[in-house]
């Protein structure tokens, strides 16, 4: 990238990630949460888990701007430069994988009740997920260059639906109704915060391949605050108020109840279009990158992922939310404290780095081994700092 595109202000920034945050999933956090929350207690848990990835996100931030680099390169000085392609890689290729198959569950999910709602034909929702799964890959390899303009009728499509949404609940439904509701059953408010943590965990991580282009620090950190928290915590307020007025914590079941399940459902799919062909593009060029595969060969390779991200949307990956968040806060956080350490706490940053740097492979490890192996909910938080204060002291005491 040439110097001259390092402009981006930070407005521009926080829309990149506002559009990245509209999403189903989004709304999914804050049905799932409410199932064993609170309304007030689901809020909180957001606004301490996103504000912490936003902590550490501008940390990483900072960093991007002044090498202006991306995560795999910025990560190349504390993992070494084989090491970063095999750990970040590995973990961002395989987290966007597993989005790409929740994703295309839903618009598949979506597009069975269509049909049914239409008076049409019943087709089985893995059926669905495989035919939208191979749409949606087909134009992450294809149509990426029309991405953009789908986004521009997707983001104002599903904020409109949202609007539409909140407004015919509350002509039936009270606010106070939603702020008195009492969870059937309970959840650790730190189980939460970890639940949010890892929702947005993948895009604090790989914040650098964007903000790195901001004109300035404070660009880069504005950007991220204003793009994140804001529209995250109003997707999961929506999700729960949703979610407790339907009486369901079946996204797609809540859309098909509010009226107009056509409108309603085709949103929903285009909105999921929208963001799960940035899923699997993501997904093809880390894995383009960690088999040291040429340009040439990316389209192929988003095609092999995209086929495995259709086999996990087929066999009803959605079903296993909660489960797959908290992989990717137990393997993801840590990178963060790894490549913080190095950069601000030991000050080791290297632009000439070697191939593998055992520090913080290790480092990273024990974050992963820390968040696996302990019961109480603080783990959540707790990886990110052991992996940053291992590597810290394997810098100083081993020459």
């Amino acid at each position: 990238m040439e110097n001259n595109q390092n402009t981006t202000k930070w407005f521009s920034l926080a829309g990149i990630w506002f559009g990245g945050i509209v999403s189903v999933p989004a709304l999914l956090v804050g049905s799932t949460l409410i199932a064993s929350l609170s309304f007030n207690y689901s809020i909180l848990a957001g606004l301490i888990g996103f504000s912490f990835v936003v902590i550490f996100m501008s940390l990483l931030s900072i960093a991007a701007v002044e090498k202006r680099k991306a995560t795999v390169s910025l990560a190349s000085s504390s993992f070494g430069e084989t090491g970063a392609k095999l750990i970040v890689g590995l973990v961002i290729g395989l987290s966007t994988l597993g989005w790409f198959g929740i994703q295309s569950n839903i618009a598949g999910a979506s597009f069975s009740r269509i049909l049914i709602e239409m008076n049409g034909p019943e087709i089985p929702v893995w059926l669905s997920s495989v035919f939208w799964g191979i749409i949606m890959v087909l134009t992450a390899v294809f149509g990426f260059k029309y991405l953009k303009w789908l986004n521009y009728i997707a983001v104002p499509a599903i904020v409109l639906l949202l609007i539409y949404g909140l407004f015919i609940t509350f002509k039936t439904h009270s606010f106070q109704e939603v702020l008195s509701f009492t969870p059937k059953e309970g959840m650790p408010l730190l189980q939460a915060i970890g639940f949010t943590i890892g929702f947005i965990s993948v895009g604090g991580v790989i914040s650098p391949d964007y903000n790195r282009f901001a004109a300035t620090k404070k660009d880069a950190i504005l950007g991220s605050i204003f793009g994140i928290i804001p529209s995250a915590l109003c997707l999961l307020a929506i999700g729960a108020i949703l979610a407790i007025t339907q009486g369901t914590y079946d996204i797609v079941e809540i859309f098909s109840t509010l009226g107009f399940p056509f409108f309603a459902m085709s949103i929903l799919i285009l909105a999921t279009w929208t963001s799960n062909v940035m899923n699997i593009y993501s997904s093809g060029l880390a894995f383009n990158n960690l088999f040291n595969l040429g340009d040439a060969s990316r389209s192929k390779t988003t095609l092999a992922v995209g086929l495995v991200g259709i086999l996990l949307a087929a066999i009803g990956v959605l079903s296993h939310f909660m489960s797959f968040i908290s992989i990717l806060t137990i393997t993801i956080t840590p990178i963060a404290g790894v490549m913080i350490s190095d950069y601000f706490l030991s000050k080791s940053y290297q632009d000439a780095p070697r191939k593998f740097n055992w520090k913080g492979m290790f480092s990273w490890a024990s974050g992963v081994v820390i968040m696996l192996v302990m019961t109480s909910q603080i783990k959540n938080i707790l990886g990110i700092v052991t992996a940053a204060i291992v590597y810290y002291a394997l810098q100083k005491f081993i020459k």
